[in-house]
């Protein structure tokens, strides 16, 4: 289906990095018939990267640059204006994939799993989750300007999650700085 769109789509410079990205984000180089999603699995990380780099700065620094070259972040750059945007698309989907499981009943459960949540409380977890994995994580490592199109996305994926969520996260970062 990937390679249909591409077809059917003209070349603005950046099929060749599209194609990199979809191989490198969903094939397991230890098993490539196994489908994974590795950018789905980064939100995931960059959660834990994030409380951890409190103590393991250094660490966790390394290991998101690791994680952005392995799916090649670095890339982008050869490829102008449409890589950027190629690239900014995959973050923001996998976000969206991301954002979509807060929605299940079993996300933000209490007492070891035996009471939901309210509504309130979900959004505010959502809300702290995106910030953990995106401007949390890059305040704490010091990544900033590497993690730029990794936060927009994370950014946009979240906002068109409803409309109290833009101004709800541009609020949670004001009182996290």
């Amino acid at each position: 289906m990937f390679e249909a769109c591409c077809a059917e789509e003209p070349d603005d410079g950046a099929n060749e990095y599209r194609r990199l990205l979809f191989q490198k984000r969903h094939t397991d180089p230890r098993d490539p018939a196994h489908e994974v999603d590795y950018m789905l699995f980064m939100c995931v990380n960059f959660l834990q990267l994030c409380k951890s780099a409190r103590v393991f700065k250094n660490g966790a620094r390394k290991e998101v640059l690791t994680a952005m070259k392995d799916l090649g972040f670095d890339r982008a750059v050869e490829f102008g204006e449409a890589g950027r945007e190629a690239l900014y698309q995959e973050i923001r989907n996998a976000a969206a994939r991301y954002f979509k499981t807060c929605e299940s009943s079993g996300y933000n459960r209490r007492l070891f799993g035996l009471m939901s949540s309210g509504e309130d409380n979900r959004k505010e977890r959502m809300c702290r989750d995106a910030w953990q994995m995106s401007e949390g994580l890059a305040g704490r490592t010091g990544l900033q300007n590497e993690m730029k199109e990794w936060n927009r996305g994370v950014f946009d994926a979240f906002a068109a999650t409803g409309g109290w969520a833009g101004d709800a996260f541009r609020d949670y970062c004001s009182r996290m700085s």
